[in-house]
């Protein structure tokens, strides 16, 4: 079981690697560092990560509804006058 944790987290972990270095390219970057500490980090880093994306996911769906429910006030503001 742990084991399979460990897998997990060390696949999920190379995967954002993989699409940071897409992203920002390998220049000043260190790929074998990198590949070291996802294994032996990778059983902490994989939950930090999930827990910091979903705390950005529900403070942005958090701010839209505010967005939106500001959206709505205007239109029925602009309709009364």
């Amino acid at each position: 079981m742990l084991l399979a944790y460990y897998i997990i987290c060390i696949i999920y972990c190379f995967y954002q690697l993989n699409k940071k270095y897409n992203q920002r390219g390998l220049d000043y970057a260190s790929p074998e560092m990198d590949a070291i500490m996802v294994l032996v980090m990778a059983w902490v880093l994989a939950p930090i990560d999930v827990s910091l994306t979903w705390i950005r996911m529900v403070k942005e769906a958090e701010q839209a509804r505010i967005d939106q429910f500001k959206f709505d006030i205007d239109l029925t503001e602009d309709s009364i006058n």
